[in-house]
């Protein structure tokens, strides 16, 4: 056996650490990033030090432990500077007959609960029973075919997570199928097959197989400034309800306020950033115009940090491979006193596949209500903006929204891989990367 004793959680970079906990008598413990041996040891103590570079970006960290044939008998990967969860949950497929398992079993583990509080399971979209011990009957299926087994998980903090595992002769019985989510952007409303994505995307020179594609309901992060608070109180005094049927969330989508108050939490060595996380909402809460003129935005701080607030938000963003964006809502003279430069992040939100757009409330007291239906864009420290100081410029800055989460679809990929080193090929005309600029 073999796991990783250092976890990297939050955004992290430069030289590092990594102790790892070995069982057994391998031959020898090999470490790499990013599929780059980077260290090799034969015995104890099973300690590496790595750099993960002075730019902020995705990493794999993967240990092996091999035997005196030089074959690989245990892995553990650990993804740095990507989405992680605070709860895992998976299946495995169990069954006299190997290549046609007709039982599965779930296993899950929350960091926080014991206990979840509903658990839906489905067999290729269609609602199978659960004993609640774990095991999942499956129904009838043709082996030769491709097929998906999903958890959905509810805990009581209202927390939802999902579990899916790909199965079939094309894919191999027995084990979780490791997949990589890209999200891209359509050209044109038709979604291709996945006969038509054939050779679109390659990695190192290689072709990449895709097994699947999908188009789920998108989750938003939008960060604000303290800055903003002002105007957006001014302007929910104007907007009441009268955006709801342009500015709606649709079933399934997800949005969640994050503020860049930084506090700090004690750790080993100089300390861990958090910021405020509001719950997630959905449409049964409001539309965004609603959600986003009455967010309570906590009381500013000499510890503001836009910056790294939107690198967090674009970690928060992207978890679930589904369509995304961070919202980045800015007020009169926003100041910001980040680790990281803003062309970088700007860089770390790309490799994440995650677009950014930059709303501004224009300046507190000023005139709310526009005739103007011209966008207008002003300039800032994190890029152009799009002004929202109306509630008309409102439902422009979301419908520019909208128009881009509607063209974004996931693409599975077989295998684990980070998702900025995969590359579309020139047979991808009519797509590209989602938060390309």
């Amino acid at each position: 056996m073999i796991a990783f004793a250092t976890l990297f959680l939050g955004l992290v970079l430069g030289p590092k650490q990594v102790d790892l906990v070995v069982e057994g008598d391998p031959s020898a413990v090999i470490l790499q990033l990013d599929e780059v041996e980077v260290g090799r040891k034969i015995e104890e103590p099973w300690s590496f030090e790595i750099d993960l570079g002075p730019q902020l970006e995705p990493h794999k960290l993967e240990a092996l432990m091999v035997n005196d044939r030089g074959e690989v008998v245990e892995r553990a990967i650990q993804w740095v500077n990507l989405p992680r969860s605070r709860a895992e949950v998976a299946f495995v497929l169990e069954g006299e007959d190997p290549k046609r398992p007709d039982t599965a079993h779930l296993l899950w583990q929350h960091i926080e609960f014991d206990l979840a509080e509903s658990i839906q399971l489905r067999f290729d979209g269609r609602d199978v029973a659960y004993d609640g011990l774990g095991t999942i009957r499956l129904p009838a299926y043709d082996p030769a075919e491709l097929h998906v087994l999903e958890a959905d998980l509810t805990f009581p903090d209202g927390a939802h997570y999902l579990a899916e595992l790909a199965f079939g002769s094309r894919l191999g019985f027995g084990a979780e199928t490791d997949l990589t989510g890209l999200v891209l952007e359509m050209i044109g409303t038709r979604q291709p097959s996945i006969q038509d994505l054939e050779g679109w995307f390659q990695k190192d020179g290689q072709p990449m197989e895709v097994v699947g594609i999908e188009r789920s309901p998108a989750r938003m992060v939008i960060v604000v400034d303290e800055t903003a608070k002002d105007s957006l109180r001014e302007l929910a005094t104007v907007t009441g309800g009268a955006t709801a049927g342009r500015t709606g969330l649709r079933k399934g989508e997800e949005v969640l306020f994050l503020f860049p108050h930084a506090r700090k939490t004690a750790t080993a060595d100089d300390g861990s950033k958090l910021f405020t996380l509001s719950q997630p909402f959905n449409a049964s809460h409001g539309d965004l115009a609603w959600l986003l003129t009455r967010v309570s935005v906590p009381e500013t701080t000499k510890n503001r940090r836009v910056t790294d607030a939107l690198a967090v938000a674009g970690i928060e963003a992207a978890s679930g491979g589904r369509p995304r964006a961070v919202i980045l809502v800015l007020g009169h003279e926003a100041t910001d006193r980040s680790a990281y430069q803003v062309a970088e992040v700007r860089q770390f939100l790309q490799d994440l596949r995650v677009p950014l757009f930059i709303w501004w409330t224009g300046r507190p007291s000023a005139v709310t209500v526009s005739e103007g239906r011209r966008p207008v864009r002003v300039d800032t420290d994190w890029g152009k903006a799009t002004d929202i100081s109306s509630f008309t410029r409102i439902e422009q800055a979301v419908a520019e929204l909208r128009d881009n989460l509607d063209r974004q679809s996931t693409v599975w990929i077989q295998g684990s891989h980070l998702p900025h080193r995969i590359a579309l090929t020139s047979k991808a005309t009519k797509a590209g990367f989602a938060g390309q600029e």
